[in-house]
């Protein structure tokens, strides 16, 4: 066999070998491969004559293919085990990783608590830094210092503001009482009233201001204006002020004393409403004049009510002696006082009264007196009566009854 034969042989060869490697598809194509190719097996076997070794491709192609088929379905029956597996694996390995991430939330959330707690621990327990803790209190010290400071300047201007202007007060001679001022008083004298008030020349105005919030802010003595009142029962109201400069004013209401009363022990005199003034022995020296008679008398302090049994008694006297002070304030030109002149006023029982009184001449004369109706009228005419001495001319002892229309004189 020359070379080209062999040539020939191994080409057929090498395509008999190759084509089992692209013949996969199944055992129909290996067969009419086969039938295809006649010339190829006879050669083979003239070669196996000549004694080379042939190999058949086709078998060995064909029992490659099957290998591989085997192997393909073993590693797709694999793949599909390894698919199930790998799908239960991972579901179980979603459920493993659902519950670690539950269970690493919880995890996280009892850390974070207890991280919080810890937190909160250590930031109690452990101190503050005490570089800013010293500077927050330097901060504070120096803010409580200057509000302080502020404070303390404010009180202080306060003070000495004060100081000065109680210096001006105390040390200026406007502030010195040189003059005294007195109004409204007719029994008492200004020399009276004056030690009532317990005033020297030279003494501080501002020293007697007292009293109320008002008191103080009209700069009137409170305090003594109340005890004057409560010491001298004649004055019924009096106002003490400071007038710059150097004056005080002084106003006063007094109460009038209008007559006496009988006591257990002397005499009391009294206003027209009864305020007690005066309390005196017997004394036959002074003259007591009106005096009212005829009154229970149950009790007298001064500077208060008197205690009568009938204050109706009481009251009708002072009627009469308002009316006969009247006629004395109502005539002009004459010297003569009823008012003084009038001795006594006897209330009697029945109602009746008995007025006696002194003449200009000095003559005793009693009027008898019932109703008060005209009291004011008959007042008038009996002052008209002593003043013209009618009265005195008479020469008939008895008493003038003015209980009817007309005066009469009357024996006893």
């Amino acid at each position: 066999m020359d070379d080209n034969e062999l040539d020939k042989l191994f080409g057929e060869v090498s395509e008999a070998a190759s084509k089992p490697a692209k013949e996969t598809s199944g055992d129909s194509e290996k067969e009419s491969s086969k039938k295809e190719d006649p010339d190829s097996a006879s050669s083979a076997e003239e070669l196996r004559e000549n004694g080379f070794i042939v190999k058949n491709y086709e078998d060995d192609a064909g029992s490659d293919e099957d290998e591989v088929e085997n192997d393909d379905s073993e590693d797709d029956k694999t793949s599909d085990d390894e698919e199930t597996e790998d799908e239960s694996d991972l579901e179980s390995e979603d459920i493993e990783e659902s519950e670690e991430e539950s269970e690493e939330s919880e995890e996280a959330e009892d850390g974070e608590e207890s991280e919080d707690e810890e937190e909160e621990s250590e930031a109690s327990e452990k101190p503050a830094p005490k570089k800013p803790a010293k500077k927050k209190a330097e901060k504070r010290l120096l803010l409580e210092s200057f509000t302080l400071s502020k404070r303390s300047i404010t009180i202080i201007a306060l003070l000495l503001v004060i100081i000065g202007f109680a210096a001006l007060i105390y040390f200026l001679p406007a502030f010195r009482v040189r003059n005294v001022h007195v109004e409204g008083n007719i029994s008492l004298t200004d020399q009276q009233i004056l030690r009532e008030l317990k005033l020297e020349y030279n003494d501080h105005l501002m020293g007697g201001v007292s009293g109320n919030i008002l008191d103080v802010i009209r700069l009137d003595y409170g305090k003594t204006e109340e005890r004057i009142k409560r010491e001298n029962p004649y004055i019924e109201d009096i106002r003490v002020s400071v007038k710059l400069p150097s004056t005080v004013d002084v106003t006063v209401r007094e109460r009038r004393k209008v007559c006496y009363i009988r006591t257990p022990d002397g005499y009391a005199a009294l206003d027209k409403d009864g305020i007690v003034l005066e309390l005196s022995s017997f004394d036959a020296n002074k003259r007591v004049r009106p005096v009212i008679s005829g009154l229970t008398v149950k009790g007298a302090e001064l500077g208060k009510p008197v205690k009568l049994g009938n204050t109706n008694d009481y009251k009708k006297a002072i009627i009469v002696l308002g009316a006969i002070l009247a006629a004395d304030n109502a005539s002009v030109g004459d010297t003569y006082s009823m008012f003084e002149n009038t001795s006594e006023l006897r209330i009697l029982p029945s109602g009746y009264m008995f007025l006696t009184v002194y003449s200009p001449a000095g003559k005793l004369v009693q009027v008898k007196l019932n109703s008060l109706e005209k009291i004011s009228d008959n007042m008038a005419w009996l002052l008209y009566a002593f003043n013209s001495e009618a009265l005195d001319k008479t020469k008939t002892k008895g008493f003038l009854d003015m209980t009817g229309d007309d005066p009469t004189l009357r024996e006893y």
